[in-house]
C-alpha cells in the first residue's frame, strides 16, 4: 500500500483552504534522486505560476524522500516498491485530477525548470485548445545549447519548422506542432487526460511517452514545442559506464522490449497482420547486428526482448484495444470497475483517492486508484 504524506502542518492547511488550490499539479517522479530533487524542487516554488507539487517515490534506498520532507508544500507519495516512470507517474496524474487541477505537469527529477515555463506552456494551452500535450524547450545541464539527445531524436526529426526557424533566423513561433516530444517535461490537459488517459502499464521505462504521443494523434490531440518555455535537463542517469554481461543484456533488452511493444501497440496498424511485420522486423533486425555488424549481443538483446515479448501479446493486443477508445485509461474508474477497461487490471483502492483538503470533489472517473496487474 502506497504511504501519503500532506507535510503542511494544519494551520498552513487551513491557510490553503482559504485560497483557490492552483491549477496547475506537477508530478515528479523520483527513485534515488537525491542528487538533484532538491534543485528540482526549488525551481518549481520560484515558478511564476503557483504550483502543487506532488512527488511519487519509486521506493528509493537514498535521502530523496527525507529531502522531500524538507518541503512542507510538497505531497509526497511512496511507493512500497518501483513501479516504473509510468504507473508512478499515473499514481501523481490521479491524485492531481483529484485535487481539481486544470493542468498536470510531468517533470523528471533530474530538472532544474526555468520560472516562466509553466506560465508559457498554460498560454499555449488556452490560445490553442486542440493541444493535449505542450513540452518547454530541453536545454544541456548548463543551459547554453539544446540537450543533445533532445535535438537528435526529437527536434531534427519531429519539430523540423522549429529548427529551420532557429537555424535561419526566423521569428520564433509561440508553439510548433510535432509528432512526439519526450515526457521528460510535460504540460497535460484535463480535457486530455479525461480522454486519452495516462501510461499504459505495460511500459515499465522507455517508449511509454510515444505510446502516448501516438494515442493523442489518434484521438486527435495535437502535441507541441513551445520554445519560450525552457528547462535544463541534468540527464544523472544516462551516464554510459561499462557494465557486465548480463546486466548489459538485462537493461539493453529491457528498452528492446518496451520498442517492440510500442510497435505492436501503434493505433495506426492493422491488427493480426502488423504483430506478425512488426516481430518480423525485429527478428530480421537481430540476424542484422549479428551477421552484418558481427554484433552478437545486440543480437542476444534482441532475441531475448523478442521472446520476453511473445507470450505477452495476447495481453498487448488487448491493451491496444483500450487505448483505441476514449477514456481516462489507468487513471481513472470505469462503469465496469476496472481501470481503463482493462481486463488485466485490478482496482485497488489507495491512499491516492483522498483529495486534498479544500480540493473539489472529483466524480467517480477521475477518483484514483492504483493498477495492478497479475500478470506484471
Amino acid at each position: 500500500m502506497s504511504q501519503l504524506h500532506d507535510h503542511a502542518p494544519p494551520s498552513a492547511i487551513d491557510a490553503a483552504e482559504a485560497v483557490a488550490a492552483p491549477r496547475v499539479a506537477c508530478v515528479v517522479v523520483s527513485f534515488n534522486g537525491a542528487a538533484w530533487i532538491g534543485d528540482c524542487l526549488r525551481a518549481l516554488r520560484a515558478s511564476t505560476v503557483p504550483l502543487r507539487m506532488i512527488v511519487v517515490d519509486n521506493a528509493s534506498s537514498d535521502d530523496t524522500c527525507a529531502i522531500v520532507r524538507g518541503f512542507p508544500e510538497v505531497t509526497l507519495i511512496q511507493e512500497p516498491k518501483n513501479l516504473g516512470f509510468g504507473r508512478a507517474n499515473n499514481a501523481g496524474i490521479a491524485r492531481a485530477l483529484a485535487d481539481g487541477a486544470d493542468h498536470v505537469f510531468l517533470l523528471n527529477q533530474d530538472t532544474v525548470l526555468a520560472p516562466d515555463a509553466v506560465e508559457h506552456l498554460e498560454r499555449e494551452a488556452a490560445r490553442d485548445p486542440s493541444l493535449g500535450i505542450l513540452c518547454p524547450l530541453q536545454l544541456d545541464a548548463g543551459g547554453q545549447a539544446l540537450d543533445p539527445t533532445f535535438l537528435r531524436y526529437y527536434v531534427a526529426t519531429h519539430a523540423i519548422p522549429y529548427l529551420t526557424d532557429a537555424l535561419r533566423g526566423h521569428t520564433i513561433a509561440p508553439h510548433y506542432r510535432a509528432e512526439a516530444l519526450p515526457a521528460a517535461a510535460w504540460l497535460l490537459t484535463r480535457t486530455f487526460l479525461e480522454q486519452v488517459g495516462g501510461f499504459d502499464p505495460l511500459f515499465f521505462l522507455y517508449c511509454e511517452d510515444d505510446d502516448v504521443c501516438a494515442r493523442a494523434k489518434h484521438h486527435g490531440f495535437g502535441i507541441a514545442l513551445v520554445p519560450g518555455a525552457t528547462f535544463r535537463h541534468l540527464r544523472g542517469f544516462h551516464v554510459k559506464q561499462a557494465q557486465p554481461l548480463l546486466k548489459h543484456l538485462r537493461r539493453r533488452g529491457s528498452r528492446l522490449r518496451s520498442q517492440i511493444v510500442f510497435d505492436l501497440k501503434r493505433p495506426e496498424a492493422r491488427a493480426l497482420r502488423h504483430v506478425w511485420y512488426a516481430l518480423g522486423g525485429h527478428l530480421f533486425t537481430a540476424a542484422q547486428q549479428l551477421f552484418v555488424y558481427l554484433n552478437w549481443r545486440e543480437t542476444l538483446a534482441e532475441l531475448g526482448a523478442l521472446a520476453h515479448v511473445l507470450p505477452e501479446i495476447p495481453r498487448i493486443r488487448r491493451h491496444r484495444a483500450v487505448c483505441l477508445t476514449r477514456g481516462p485509461h489507468w487513471i481513472g474508474l470505469s462503469a465496469s470497475g476496472r481501470v481503463g477497461g482493462d481486463p488485466d487490471a485490478v482496482v485497488t483502492p489507495s491512499p491516492h483517492t483522498a483529495p486534498a483538503p479544500g480540493a473539489a470533489n472529483p466524480d467517480a472517473r477521475e477518483a484514483s486508484f492504483s493498477t495492478q496487474s497479475p500478470k506484471q
